[in-house]
């Protein structure tokens, strides 16, 4: 007959701690889902039969509100995503402003959107790109510009565009 382990406190610490940490790193990913969501639920639930507010546009610009405080974008200035990744960084923004100061505004909140991890669909969308291959040009128009760069970020700034893979199947056959 097995002995059933005694679980202590102390014996779990290592485990607890882990979970903490887990914890913790979930609630910084997904704290920037919270407004939307909340919106979401005020617009689709609580006020969805409230006579003053069914205007489309004020429902839109309610919208338009959360989502700039949060991501920022061109003509409205830095929202939570630019502030966090500046700050996180080391001030990697404010160098490619320095780096780069003929940089249009709208690339500027695209590199942010895909440094943030967003796909090219959500980036196009964001900075008011007219389709996803215009954000998919941007993209590599923008690593051909940091590798033209004499400056010593340039490398920093061309490691957060994502580089797009291919299958491993596809890979191994060209590699081989």
């Amino acid at each position: 007959m097995k002995k059933n382990l005694e679980i202590t406190p102390k014996s779990s610490a290592p485990l607890i701690k882990k979970r903490r940490e887990q914890r913790t790193q979930m609630q910084m990913e997904l704290a920037c889902l919270a407004p939307f969501l909340s919106e979401w639920f005020w617009q689709n639930e609580e006020m969805k039969n409230a006579k003053p507010y069914q205007d489309k546009d004020f429902l839109i610009y309610r919208w338009k509100k959360g989502r700039y405080k949060m991501l920022g974008g061109p003509g409205y200035g830095y929202g939570e995503l630019q502030k966090k990744m500046d700050k996180e960084m080391d001030g990697i923004l404010t160098r490619l402003k320095e780096d780069m100061p003929f940089l249009p505004e709208k690339h500027f909140y695209a590199f942010s959107y895909f440094a943030a991890g967003f796909d090219n669909k959500l980036v196009a969308h964001l900075a008011d790109l007219p389709t996803t291959k215009d954000a998919t040009m941007l993209k590599s128009r923008l690593k051909d510009a940091f590798l033209k760069l004499s400056s010593p970020n340039k490398f920093e700034y061309l490691e957060l565009l994502p580089q797009r893979q291919l299958p491993i199947w596809q890979r191994n056959a060209i590699f081989a």
